[in-house]
């Protein structure tokens, strides 16, 4: 990771470096063995490390407060005459699960959506897949790599992804709705129930199968929305889900499909 972070310094970009689970000296430390002007580079304002803890604790994780902070952070880069930015985020403080860490993938997500979707920005994800809650991580990060970073080996494609959708009106799912991923599809729904707006949508393009349990989820959100005022409209959903509302019509009848 250190060759990222001094490729970046190299190319007079800002390189903010959020640590997960060592203290910011310590990373300093690491990134001095490479090349031992990274002082210069903090005193001017190039290099920034900072503590994960700081958005993490006390109390529970707040994705769109420390989305603020990176995108505050993105953006005095800019301001400062930087041509662009490099984000390293170490999620080491995700294996404590603190409150509400469920609320990983909303903040996946978010920062897609309102950080790299319109800032000059670089990013690596940083995760121990033996502890962190992978099944969310890997599902906002379609594409992963291997410890190797970002030369490394690329690894599989997740069995669900999500992905924002342009404008941040909705979301997008890739892959398959069943037992095995529920997790990742109750995040991504409550996800989607955060999203501002009247109506949200939903995009099943890319959906090969949608299980009973699934369909239930979409209409427990989109009735949880309509309690709100709000509309839950489903894009190109598969024929799993057109057959599932064949045998539970009532149930199924409050879904909306995209005209």
């Amino acid at each position: 990771m250190s060759g990222f972070v001094h490729e970046g310094l190299a190319r007079g970009q800002r390189v903010l470096y959020v640590t997960g689970t060592g203290d910011p000296p310590e990373v300093l430390d690491l990134l001095r063995v490479r090349d031992g002007d990274v002082a210069a580079a903090v005193d001017r304002g190039q290099l920034v490390v900072a503590s994960a803890a700081a958005g993490t604790a006390p109390g529970p994780f707040d994705p769109g407060a420390v989305v603020a902070g990176v995108r505050a952070a993105c953006e005095r880069g800019l301001a400062d005459g930087c041509p662009g930015l490099r984000l390293v985020g170490d999620l080491g403080w995700a294996e404590r699960q603190p409150p509400d860490a469920e609320r990983l993938l909303e903040y996946e997500l978010r920062l897609e959506a309102e950080v790299y979707a319109e800032l000059p920005l670089t990013g690596v994800c940083l995760y121990d897949r033996r502890a962190a809650p992978v099944d969310l991580l890997a599902a906002a990060h379609p594409r992963r790599l291997s410890e190797g970073g970002p030369a490394g080996r690329a690894v599989g494609e997740p069995p669900l992804a999500v992905a924002p959708l342009s404008g941040n009106t909705g979301l997008r799912l890739l892959g398959d709705a069943d037992l095995d991923t529920r997790p990742v599809l109750t995040a991504a729904l409550e996800a989607l129930a955060r999203i501002g707006g009247t109506v949200v949508r939903l995009d099943l393009s890319a959906v090969g199968h949608l299980d009973v349990a699934a369909v239930g989820a979409l209409v427990r959100t989109t009735r949880a929305l309509r309690e709100q005022g709000r509309r839950l409209v489903l894009v190109e959903p598969p024929e799993t889900l057109r057959r599932t509302a064949g045998f539970f019509p009532e149930e199924c009848s409050v879904l909306e499909p995209a005209p």
